[in-house]
């Protein structure tokens, strides 16, 4: 008889086995969260996220600030959910897709690089490589932002520095991208 494996519970095992599609928004932003604060897990954070903003289209029009008031999120994690919907502000930008509603994303990083823009998702170096350094060389290989729409996570992570906790992270922004996308059109 073949033992089943039990179903994932982590939402990062969860994006690596059965791909990000198969995530709630709130196990997406738990990704981006990273970490709980004080007894609440970053699903627990995410959850009141939603309870406040309804969905990925409830940021729209609001500024980092206004996530400061849900308790466990610092300006750390605020950047790397920021980083995910100014991908997405550049990938409609740069995809010149027709969507009147994208004016609306005001939840931005804009005076970074698309690499530096990559690199707060990335957080860390590896030996002498910065967190930007990864990221042009993700750049690099897949050519822009747009280029690492759709890419094989087991592709990225073959870039010297890149685990899968890096990955994920990527993975997932550029999930909440497509939604965000999606409820645009």
């Amino acid at each position: 008889m073949k033992k089943s494996n039990p179903p994932w519970t982590h939402p990062g095992g969860k994006l690596i086995e059965l791909g990000p599609e198969t995530l709630t928004r709130e196990e997406l932003l738990a990704i981006l969260i990273g970490t709980g604060y004080k007894g609440r897990t970053a699903q627990d954070i995410a959850k009141e996220f939603f309870d406040k903003f309804y969905g990925f289209y409830g940021l729209m029009g609001k500024k980092p600030a206004n996530l400061l008031k849900i308790k466990g999120l610092k300006q750390g994690k605020i950047k790397r959910i920021a980083a995910a919907y100014e991908i997405t502000k550049r990938i409609i930008k740069e995809k010149q897709w027709s969507l009147r509603e994208a004016r609306k994303i005001t939840l931005e990083l804009p005076n970074l690089s698309d690499a530096g823009l990559l690199a707060i998702l990335i957080g860390s170096g590896y030996k002498e490589k910065t967190p930007v350094a990864l990221a042009k060389e993700l750049i690099k290989r897949y050519s822009s932002l747009s280029g690492i729409m759709g890419q094989k996570l087991s592709d990225m992570a073959k870039i010297k520095g890149l685990g899968d906790v890096k990955v994920v992270r990527i993975a997932a922004a550029y999930e909440i991208m497509a939604r965000v996308v999606k409820s645009l059109d």
